[in-house]
């Protein structure tokens, strides 16, 4: 089987998509399945695993010139500005990266069509790619993917955002949307990287698989832990650099435990009880950790979950991560907080370490999202639907 797996691409310091492709990719190529990866020069396409590449642009924020946004951006994010506007759905997601320029899709859509044609792609994986699913439906093959409750727009939507889209598909001759994000539903089948308690979704073409690589921390491993540490990680935007800082500093002082705070690019820190650097390597940390303190993005959800570590979620404007708190919250397996300070985080920490029931409830999820298979259960999935068709 010959699949083409496209990931949006954004300027933005966005770590998901990319990594779920890359999880995807690599699970058909064990499978002995032939794939190439959509890629773009958005900082976020380091070192695909597949053999084969199509190259494809990235969008420019807000559809503004590529050496304005390219500067104004990253330092929008950094400072935290980009946190302070609320996001109110997948749609303005899209819009704010530029995604829904009609120029931009149009050049996306043409150059992978010339794949699906001249490789002969049997079936495209979008990983929340709108290019991917038009050209796929545009040459007539199947398209599979990635899909979560809040992107779906019946959660939220703003119709208003999707006229570059609907100009394109006029043009293509291909049925109409209300919303851009009609165009997930379109897929064959749709893949939740989650569980139905955390995403309730309900249709004949969704499929749950939990952990995309299918693995958690055992009850043992995680029993047999100690619990000397916090993980800190905010992602890009969300809260200002120094706020993290001060919380982090304060987890330090108060609680004694090693806290270690991911995504500060530069030089790394490293002094008394507090460890901060770019990068960690959060297998290694979290079944240490007696919370997780972070911003909600779906990846930090699920690293947490597999290791059945309670969280505390400061998930700002953002819709999907609002989304992801409050699941988390109400499964009581975490606390979504609505400020982001010393005191609150404290209390906060003091509760979850107090209260057994955060990590219990953490690990039955762990357990449930094991259960699933994975990326297994994707290829298996696909293989049929492809050797159907």
């Amino acid at each position: 089987m010959r699949i083409l797996v496209v990931p949006m691409f954004a300027l933005s310091c966005m770590g998901g998509p990319w990594s779920r492709a890359q999880k995807v990719s690599a699970a058909f190529m064990d499978a002995g399945h032939d794939v190439t990866m959509g890629v773009a020069p958005d900082g976020n396409c380091a070192g695909p695993v597949a053999p084969h590449v199509v190259e494809l642009p990235a969008p420019s924020p807000l559809g503004l010139p590529m050496p304005l946004s390219s500067r104004a951006f990253p330092i929008a994010e950094r400072l935290g500005i980009a946190g302070r506007r609320p996001v109110r759905s997948f749609e303005e997601v899209l819009w704010l990266t530029g995604a829904l320029s009609r120029r931009y899709e149009a050049q996306s859509v043409e150059l992978l069509r010339r794949h699906i044609r001249s490789e002969r792609a049997d079936v495209v994986y979008s990983e929340f790619s709108l290019p991917a699913i038009i050209a796929a439906q545009a040459e007539g093959v199947p398209c599979v993917g990635t899909a979560s409750y809040p992107t779906q727009a019946a959660y939220a939507c703003d119709p208003s955002k999707a006229k570059g889209v609907r100009r394109l598909l006029s043009e293509l001759a291909l049925p109409d949307v209300a919303t851009s994000l009609d165009l997930f539903g379109r897929m064959e089948r749709r893949f939740v990287p989650s569980c139905a308690e955390l995403e309730p979704l309900e249709s004949d073409n969704v499929v749950f698989c939990g952990f995309l690589d299918g693995k958690a921390a055992t009850r043992e491993a995680r029993s047999a832990a100690s619990r000397d540490a916090i993980v800190v990680y905010m992602g890009m935007g969300s809260v200002p650099r120094a706020a993290v800082m001060r919380v982090a500093s304060a987890l330090a002082e108060s609680t004694g435990r090693h806290v270690y705070v991911a995504g500060f690019a530069g030089s790394p820190f490293d002094e008394g009880g507090l460890h901060v650097a770019e990068r960690f390597d959060f297998s290694e940390l979290l079944p240490r950790a007696c919370a997780f303190v972070n911003h909600g993005g779906q990846n930090s959800v699920m690293d947490a979950l597999a290791h059945g570590v309670p969280q505390v979620i400061c998930p700002g404007r953002v819709f999907e991560r609002r989304f992801n708190a409050q699941s988390v919250e109400l499964a009581g397996a975490g606390v979504c907080l609505g400020r982001f300070d010393e005191p609150t985080v404290l209390r906060t920490i003091e509760r979850i370490t107090r209260e057994g029931s955060f990590e219990a409830k953490a690990a039955e999820l762990r357990d449930s999202l094991a259960s699933l298979g994975g990326t297994a259960t994707i290829v298996a999935e696909v293989e049929r639907l492809v050797a159907y068709k």
